[in-house]
């Protein structure tokens, strides 16, 4: 009986051992749980704050950005009616005509004004160092050197020049147009009251044609213009002439006392010279006009112009002939020779010799449909 009272108390013992630790087991279960739910519910709630922040960030951020966007369109609305719809047109044209000055290389400096004497120095010596550049990187591309390249002999041009004045002179013959108009000349010329109408009896245009050699690029004889030029020998040997008749009319004591005949002919044989060519812009020009310094003149000769001029060491050679009287004539009198060469040498100087210069206007040779033809086939002339 002892025995068997020990053994139920000794498994007493163990059973009450075993539920206290179980009991134990679930305390610590419970209290984890409760630190679980607790660390989830943590984690919740912090997700849920997170996600609310971003949204308020990003509604904020999108706001913003509609706002800037809307403020640039009505910006540039407001510069664009106020600088294209309510501007100056004095302004938009003067703007314009300055970028399409230039406008392919690039825009021009705003030129300033100067206020001195200095500011003019400057001025100009910045704008002949400009010229001299310029005129330096055209000889460079152009693989031309001034001063050591070799003179060349302008065969091409000469034959160009010879068909070109065939043509002229074909022309003239069938249509009689240098004759038409220099009678029309004649005939508005105001005459003194002792010379009587002039009438033509010859007219030689010449059957020969110059010959323009030993041409030399070199730079202008004034320094400031910063300038290209050619320089061209001609030489022409030929006959170009001219006579006329006329009366001298002895108006004293009593009109048409005396009535003298006079027939001159006037030839050039011979002409020879350096002619200087070379192209101008007469927008930038500084040339002084000789005779027709107007405005009307200046909008007249707006744009590229050939500038032309002989060498005051020219030759030119007059053969002329005269004969006065009717029944006593007087052939070849030197003194009306040598008055009628100096009044030709006269007008040809004060026209072509340097310092006097001729200026041509070029015309523009932008291709147009106007100026476009083609070849006629034979085709086409049959069913014509």
């Amino acid at each position: 009986m002892s025995k068997e009272l020990v053994e139920t108390v000794q498994f007493k013992t163990t059973d009450d051992y075993h539920l206290t630790i179980i009991d134990q087991l679930k305390e610590q279960l419970k209290l984890q749980q409760e630190d679980l739910l607790l660390q989830q519910k943590e984690l919740f709630s912090q997700s849920n704050h997170i996600p609310n922040q971003s949204i308020s960030n990003n509604n904020w951020s999108f706001t913003q950005g509609l706002i800037i966007g809307q403020l640039s369109v009505i910006l540039i609305i407001t510069i664009f009616i106020k600088f294209f719809v309510f501007a100056d047109a004095n302004s938009i044209s003067n703007s314009i005509e300055k970028d399409t000055s230039n406008i392919i290389v690039k825009r021009e400096k705003d030129k300033i004004k100067p206020n001195n004497e200095e500011d003019v120095l400057n001025d100009e010596e910045l704008k002949i160092q400009q010229n001299k550049l310029k005129i330096q990187s055209i000889l460079e591309k152009c693989y031309y050197d001034v001063h050591n390249h070799s003179p060349e002999s302008l065969d091409w041009f000469n034959v160009l020049v010879a068909q070109t004045m065939s043509q002229l002179r074909t022309e003239a013959l069938l249509s009689d147009n240098i004759y038409h108009s220099l009678n029309n000349f004649l005939e508005s010329t105001a005459m003194p009251d002792f010379m009587d109408k002039i009438n033509i009896t010859e007219i030689d245009i010449g059957d020969d044609f110059p010959i323009f050699s030993n041409c030399r690029i070199k730079h202008s004889k004034d320094k400031s213009e910063g300038r290209l030029e050619a320089k061209i020998d001609v030489d022409l040997s030929d006959t170009l002439s001219l006579g006329i008749n006329t009366k001298i009319l002895l108006n004293h004591p009593r009109p048409l006392t005396a009535i003298l005949p006079v027939s001159l002919n006037v030839s050039i044989i011979r002409f020879s010279g350096c002619l200087t060519v070379s192209l101008i812009n007469t927008n930038d020009q500084e040339f002084i006009d000789l005779k027709n310094n107007n405005k009307n003149n200046e909008k007249d000769q707006q744009g590229t112009a050939l500038m032309f001029s002989f060498s005051p060491d020219y030759r030119l050679e007059f053969v002329i002939k005269s004969l006065i009287g009717s029944r006593a004539k007087l052939q070849d009198v030197p003194k009306i020779s040598s008055i009628i060469e100096n009044k030709l040498r006269t007008w040809f100087i004060e026209r072509c010799v340097e310092p006097r210069f001729q200026v041509v206007q070029l015309p523009s040779i932008w291709p147009r449909t106007k100026n476009t033809r083609e070849p006629i086939t034979k085709d086409e002339n049959v069913n014509s």
